[in-house]
């Protein structure tokens, strides 16, 4: 399972997929809120899908914006500290 946080300029997604397709999706224009609404965007995916956090097995950041900008290196530091609690997760 992959959870993908996708953002395209102020558009941002949340996708969910299994064997490569894509079986949930939630979306929102970012309004300098990302660090607010990403865990309850992702909490409702999974829960819509009847996975848990304990099923990703692969976190994947894609986006368009300069590293530069805050949501750029918030959604960084959220991808990387999932995929960091996912590892201890699994042993």
């Amino acid at each position: 399972m992959t959870l993908t946080l996708l953002i395209v300029g102020k558009e941002v997604s949340l996708l969910l997929a299994k064997k490569g397709k894509i079986i949930g999706k939630k979306s929102w224009t970012d309004e300098n809120d990302l660090s607010e609404k990403f865990f309850p965007q992702v909490d409702t995916l999974l829960k819509e899908n009847n996975y848990t956090m304990k099923d990703i097995e692969k976190f994947l950041l894609e986006n368009n914006i300069p590293e530069g900008y805050t949501t750029a290196r918030i959604a960084k530091t959220i991808m990387d500290s999932l995929r960091y609690a996912g590892k201890d997760s699994k042993k």
